[in-house]
């Protein structure tokens, strides 16, 4: 009878371990940093490789690959987003950068612009232009927009 009690309390004693065990790895699990990238922009070197002017869209497709999304006047749009994710939180936007590339009427690359966002509002960076001013800002703002979702008041609350 001793010997089953003593049993008993052993058992018990292995199971608060492991169950301590099991608590204190998901909390340190959770304090964890987790990057995650989305999407593709070419590097610097990569667009310093296409000539305006000269370059059409199936030349730029060739050496740089296809965009994840393409206007409606033509131009070309890659869009990358990193995101933290602490453990079990919801992941919170840290950058994105969209590099926008345009074309003329005969397809030929005209502008090379790289914006990032700051605050909701996009800057631009970088750009290789012939004209200035720039064409595509509804499909721009509507990619940066998307950065915090719908806002209270424009649900109605």
């Amino acid at each position: 009878m001793i010997q089953k009690a003593h049993s008993l309390e052993s058992k018990k004693l292995i199971y608060i371990r492991v169950y301590v065990v099991i608590l204190l790895t998901s909390f340190l699990l959770s304090c964890t940093t987790n990057i995650k990238n989305y999407g593709y922009t070419p590097s610097k070197s990569d667009l310093e490789t296409l000539v305006i002017g000269k370059d059409t869209k199936q030349s730029v497709a060739k050496k740089i690959g296809l965009p994840a999304t393409a206007g409606l006047e033509g131009a070309y749009y890659y869009v990358r987003s990193t995101f933290n994710a602490p453990g079990f939180k919801s992941a919170q936007l840290v950058d994105r950068t969209v590099v926008v590339l345009s074309f003329d009427q005969r397809s030929k690359l005209k502008n090379i612009e790289t914006f990032n966002v700051d605050n909701g509002n996009f800057i631009r960076l970088d750009y290789r232009v012939t004209e200035t001013g720039l064409d595509n800002k509804n499909i721009l703002q509507q990619i940066i927009g998307s950065i915090g979702g719908p806002s209270t008041s424009s649900l109605g609350m």
